[in-house]
């Protein structure tokens, strides 16, 4: 233990019953569940005038930020090193009364997190949110669905900046966004750099591992030991699929080819398939977003959507797709995919 709990403090333990709980997080040990995919978070509503956090941070590179929200005001702050439970102070000083916290898992697979608990102060009372929801939504995809470099503002339309993960924030993806307009419970499914097949795209650069070999993990990372995500427990009322943009590496052309395309599509098709048949009476959006990308992929969604031909299934298209920037989409981009895609749930999809 590398923190010690001062006086007029006490610790309340993850498995309290007075956390609330959203994304797809590990709960083989109750009291010290593990956030693994991006936007995990946890919620709690306390008393009193300070709130720490004690975390472990599972590090798998050399930079890991993790995110925070103190009566609804946001703070982000670099993990440490070493693997072992740290106590990071989230406010003090705050005026007596009621407060709300929210922590989240800012990056996607930079990092595991094991959440063991709260320090409040020693005359604190703590409860569960117990939001409700209006709906449950999934998104698989790439970095944009994660929010990677969203925080580099003044940078829309343009190439990445240099970073290290500072500016990666899943609050601002269109993900995030869009679950909040429409008050829905989460489970953003998603990681920067992956490709549908193992072998392209970007994800592991020494190992490039697919989303087909991890959709149905709850533990992924391909440099830890894996675990199988149960999918009875959790079913979503839409799932976005937005996979396609990271395809092209290593071969960019090869989608324009007959043979791949047809492989291609086949995979894709069975992946749908198989989570069509986890997730009776989930509704499917198929897209990709306005970072710039050959519109061959566009085409092949298309395609599928024609293909699969069923009413559950459909395929959008933003008004700038795969044409707005060459840098990851920033906050005020991914707002406006966010805006786009909730006008889209309205007219279409929970029409």
């Amino acid at each position: 233990m590398a923190y010690a709990i001062e006086k007029g403090k006490k610790f309340i333990p993850a498995d309290s019953g007075c956390f609330q709980y959203m994304g797809r997080i590990d709960f083989d040990d109750p009291a010290r569940p593990v956030l693994v995919w991006v936007a995990s978070t946890v919620d709690v509503i306390f008393t009193g005038t300070s709130v720490a956090a004690v975390l472990k941070n599972i590090d798998l590179q050399e930079h890991a930020y993790f995110g925070a929200f103190v009566d609804g005001v946001q703070q982000s702050f670099e993990m440490k090193h070493g693997r072992e439970d740290e106590l990071y102070v989230l406010a003090e000083n705050l005026e007596p009364g009621e407060h709300t916290l929210r922590l989240m898992k800012r990056l996607a697979a930079a990092h595991y997190v094991e959440f063991a608990g709260i320090v409040v102060d020693e005359d604190a009372e703590v409860r569960n949110p117990e939001h409700q929801y209006d709906l449950k939504l999934e998104v698989f995809g790439d970095s944009v669905s994660a929010g990677e470099v969203t925080e580099a503002l003044f940078y829309e339309g343009k190439q990445d900046p240099p970073h290290h993960s500072q500016y990666d924030n899943c609050h601002f993806s269109y993900a995030m966004s869009l679950a909040r307009k429409l008050n829905a419970e989460l489970h953003d499914t998603a990681q920067g750099g992956i490709a549908l097949f193992d072998g392209t795209g970007w994800f592991c650069s020494d190992q490039l591992t697919g989303m087909l070999s991890c959709y149905d993990k709850l533990e992924y990372s391909p440099y830890l030991p894996k675990k199988d995500w149960d999918f009875s427990k959790w079913q979503p009322d839409v799932v976005i699929i937005a996979i396609g943009q990271n395809d092209a590496n290593p071969e960019p052309e090869r989608i324009k080819t007959t043979e791949y395309r047809r492989k291609w599509k086949d995979a894709y098709i069975g992946f749908l398939n198989d989570l069509r048949g986890k997730y009776p009476g989930t509704k499917f959006v198929l897209m990709l977003t306005v970072l710039r990308h050959d519109p061959t992929w566009d085409d092949a969604l298309e395609e599928i959507c024609t293909e699969v031909n069923s009413p559950d299934v459909t395929h959008f298209m933003f008004r700038r797709n795969g044409d707005a920037t060459d840098g990851h989409p920033r906050a005020t981009e991914q707002e406006e995919m966010a805006g786009e895609l909730y006008n889209y749930f309205m007219e279409e999809v929970l029409k």
